[in-house]
């Protein structure tokens, strides 16, 4: 009898352990809303000067959609994203050709959802803003950005570019 006692016991505290781990254990909001899957914000570029400056060129082969931040103070020039679908990461510094293969691609405002013409960019004349932008990277493998004509005299602005690509599963 001692033994069944022991046995019923120990089922009945692990029945109680099981509950308690299923009521008391925090849901995450992604176990309910869909699992997100996204990368650290990566800085593409940040210049103070009027060069234009060396990018960095993400990989965003596995993301559907990147976000894009532009934290400007005192700036000016045009903004604008180039996108490639190439196996191997073009230059995106020089010109595009059949074997350089990348190109300007559209952004959207995400403050006005206002569709940004890859071709045009966006006008910066002495700004000083904070301004998000999501690009739709469905198709593409490397992406970037450049900051042409930048006509800020060196030490008076900056310009500072991050790109966070992410997904939604």
């Amino acid at each position: 009898m001692t033994m069944f006692k022991s046995v019923l016991g120990a089922i009945a505290l692990l029945v109680v352990g099981f509950l308690a781990l299923e009521f008391f254990t925090p849901v995450q909001p992604f176990e309910t809303l869909g699992a997100r899957i996204e990368q650290k914000e990566r800085t593409v570029f940040t210049t103070s000067t009027n060069a234009n400056p060396s990018s960095l060129v993400v990989n965003v082969n596995d993301f559907r959609h990147m976000g894009v931040t532009m934290a400007a103070t005192a700036a000016s020039g045009t903004l604008k994203f180039k996108c490639s679908l190439s196996d191997d990461a073009p230059s995106f510094g020089a010109t595009q050709s059949a074997t350089n293969r990348w190109d300007y691609v559209q952004a959207v405002d995400t403050e006005d959802g206002s569709a940004i013409d890859g071709d045009t960019g966006v006008t910066l004349a002495d700004t000083t803003d904070v301004r998000q932008f999501e690009i739709n990277s469905n198709n593409f493998r490397w992406c970037t950005a450049e900051l042409l004509g930048n006509t800020t005299p060196a030490g008076f602005g900056t310009t500072t570019i991050l790109i966070r690509p992410m997904d939604n599963q």
